[in-house]
């Protein structure tokens, strides 16, 4: 690693990134671990070496795999169709115009062409890596009552609340014995855990050496900014919608202008952030999809991240036709289209509603995956919809199965020990 300022740059395998330099003490020639932009921390030779070896030749072939499958193969499509496909070729911006015709698109075959050309732009401007986050959900309190879901306020579901040291004993198994080098806390929005929990959470974990992502919904910006300082720097906080009025309609006693507003701020604080929205609200049209995507964009996302809507029983939505899985792929697509390189995750959602589609979210322009860490006792009550993928699976078979997957496309997982 080199170091100029308070920006290093790491050398991988001859791949030279730029990181934010976020850990005391580390110095030029030095291994390190960096994930998002943010150098988490530094690496001993001994470890480092090892691990490099593991990875020398398995890196160059994963490599071959993801360009082989990265290509663009001809097919027969509009001529209407292949010129916008040739503005993302040429890496010009395409219109709302443009993205409404794609989100059009029925034919098998054209849209295999969109997500071809989605995967090459990804892979152009990305490579190979996947981002597998670990995922811990510690409560399934919410003072919410969101229409949708199913850990809102009013849902009569038995709840449950992880001790600080419970949390911190689960981020150590993640973390020790996984091998995840990334974790995202989640909780419905439960004040029970005030700042001085919080804070005492981040700072025994960051000691472990990892990324840490907070997804705590809609707090004080004075906590975001203490939690920053304690060490957590990435936030999951997704804004559902830019239509106002569907976002009051579902989020009843919430803003959507102080959701985005905290967005923006948290942004300004540092934070890596992943944001997004649903697909498939009760009256959203094509051209929200649209707003979504390019307000997911404008807000600087590192990461984007949508799911479609799977309602959960006995909330005002249970009755709601569930999306079209291609909306939700063309979604994907669109949005790598519109932010070539941002990270875009394949939510556990996409997978509930089609357990095939975490490979083809991939193979659409995705590069992102979270894995369930919660332990199964406390899983099976964190319903925020029903019937989830990784509800009864074994942690360590799901890890297995996933970098099986990634492997088999050619992608390298960038945040789990192997």
């Amino acid at each position: 690693m080199k170091i100029e300022d308070n920006i290093g740059t790491v050398d991988y395998f001859g791949e030279h990134r730029k990181v934010f330099m976020d850990t005391d003490g580390a110095k030029e020639g030095d291994y390190v671990y960096a994930q998002g932009g943010v150098l988490i921390r530094t690496v001993p030779e001994k470890e480092a070496l090892e691990t490099l070896e593991f990875w020398k030749e398995r890196f160059f072939e994963l490599k071959k795999v993801d360009a082989r499958l990265s290509k663009v193969h001809d097919s027969q499509t509009s001529n209407a169709i292949l010129a916008i496909l040739q503005k993302v070729n040429l890496k010009r911006a395409l219109t709302k115009e443009d993205m409404s015709a794609l989100y059009k698109v029925t034919k098998p075959e054209e849209l295999k062409l969109i997500y071809e050309t989605a995967n090459s732009t990804r892979q152009k401007e990305n490579d190979n890596a996947c981002c597998v986050h670990g995922i811990l959900e510690f409560s399934n309190h919410c003072r919410n009552d969101c229409s949708y879901c199913g850990i809102r306020k009013s849902s009569s579901i038995k709840r449950y609340r992880m001790t600080v040291d419970e949390i911190i004993k689960n981020a150590e198994y993640a973390v020790k014995e996984l091998g995840f080098k990334a974790l995202v806390l989640q909780s419905g929005e439960d004040t029970w855990y005030d700042e001085k929990k919080l804070v005492e959470i981040v700072r025994r974990i960051r000691k472990m050496g990892v990324l840490i992502f907070i997804s705590i919904g809609a707090r004080s910006k004075e906590l975001y900014r203490k939690v920053y300082e304690a060490g957590a720097r990435a936030v999951l906080l997704r804004f559902e919608t830019s239509n106002r009025e569907i976002f009051e309609n579902l989020r009843p006693g919430t803003s959507f202008e102080e959701r985005i507003d905290l967005i923006k701020y948290v942004k300004s604080l540092g934070y890596v952030v992943a944001t997004g929205f649903i697909v498939g609200l009760p009256g959203e049209t094509d051209n929200d999809l649209i707003n979504n995507i390019l307000l997911t964009k404008s807000l600087g996302a590192d990461m984007h991240s949508f799911g479609p809507l799977i309602p959960a029983e006995g909330t005002p939505l249970e009755d709601e036709r569930l999306p079209d899985k291609q909306k939700v792929l063309k979604t994907i697509a669109i949005s790598r289209f519109a932010d070539r390189e941002a990270k875009i995750l394949v939510t556990t959602a996409l997978e509930t509603l089609d357990r095939k589609t975490r490979k083809e979210g991939l193979l659409a322009g995705a590069n992102s995956i979270m894995i369930n860490v919660t332990p199964p006792e406390y899983r099976e009550l964190y319903i925020i919809y029903p019937n989830r993928a990784d509800k009864d699976k074994d942690i360590k078979e799901n890890i297995k199965q996933t970098t099986d997957l990634l492997y088999s496309i050619g992608r390298a997982p960038t945040d789990i020990g192997l």
